[in-house]
């Protein structure tokens, strides 16, 4: 059974695991809560917080967010480098899409629009309307 102690928290270690490179570039850190808090991955411009175990919440926060939703997409894009994005694809794809599921829940459109950029593949129905 694997330990639910924080550091070694199956969280922990898989978010370790999707974003090695850039925790040790120091491009991002791993915030791991001593207590009940939620485990936090920190860049320059954005925060996201992961909740529960399995994962149960998750919100984006970038530094700066703009009031419209197109100016939101392009604060998240310009936010988020091609290495950010691949692991929270890595991350979510390890948990079985659930980080972007949780980020569709939570109810805020910039986690919503992260939600889409980072969902696996075959993880809905494979119906999406939207796509050309």
């Amino acid at each position: 059974m694997a330990s639910l102690d924080s550091p070694d928290h199956p969280l922990a270690v898989i978010l370790r695991e999707a974003f090695e490179t850039q925790l040790e570039s120091g491009e991002v850190d791993l915030i791991v809560p001593e207590h009940d808090l939620p485990f936090e991955i920190q860049a320059d411009e954005w925060t996201l917080q992961i909740e529960g175990w399995p994962v149960t919440a998750a919100f984006i926060a970038l530094d700066e967010e703009p009031h419209s939703l197109a100016a939101r997409q392009a604060a998240l894009d310009t936010a988020l480098d091609d290495r950010s994005l691949a692991g929270l694809r890595r991350a979510n794809t390890l948990l079985d899409n659930a980080i972007a599921a949780a980020l569709e829940d939570s109810g805020d459109e910039v986690s919503a629009l992260l939600a889409h950029l980072i969902a696996s593949p075959g993880g809905d129905d494979g119906d999406d309307e939207s796509m050309p």
